[in-house]
C-alpha cells in the first residue's frame, strides 16, 4: 500500500507542476501579445505608419509610375518636400 500511495502522490505533484508550467507559458505568450507598438519605427524599416509616405505612394500610384528608377526618384523628392513642409494645422474642436 505504501508504494501505491507514494506513486499517487508523485503523480499528483507532477500533474500540478505541469499545470503550473503550462499556465505560466500561456500567460507569457499573452503578455507578449499585449505590448503596444513602438511610436518610432525601427531604423531601416518600412514606412508603414508614416502618413507622408502613404500620401507620396498614393500620388505615385495615381500617376501610374511603374516600379523602378522613375518611381524611386519621385518618392525620394516627394518625401523630401513632405519633410520640409510644415505639418498641417490641427482640426478645430467642435
Amino acid at each position: 500500500m505504501n508504494k501505491i500511495a507514494t506513486r499517487v502522490a508523485l503523480l499528483k505533484i507532477i500533474a500540478v507542476a505541469a499545470l503550473a508550467l503550462g499556465a505560466a507559458g500561456i500567460s507569457g505568450v499573452a503578455l507578449g501579445d499585449d505590448t503596444p507598438p513602438s511610436d518610432n519605427p525601427p531604423p531601416g524599416g518600412r514606412h508603414r505608419h508614416d502618413p507622408a509616405w502613404a500620401a507620396c505612394k498614393k500620388q505615385a500610384d495615381d500617376q501610374q509610375l511603374e516600379p523602378g528608377t522613375a518611381r524611386h526618384e519621385f518618392m525620394k523628392t516627394c518625401m523630401k518636400s513632405a519633410k520640409s513642409s510644415p505639418p498641417p494645422p490641427p482640426a478645430p474642436a467642435s
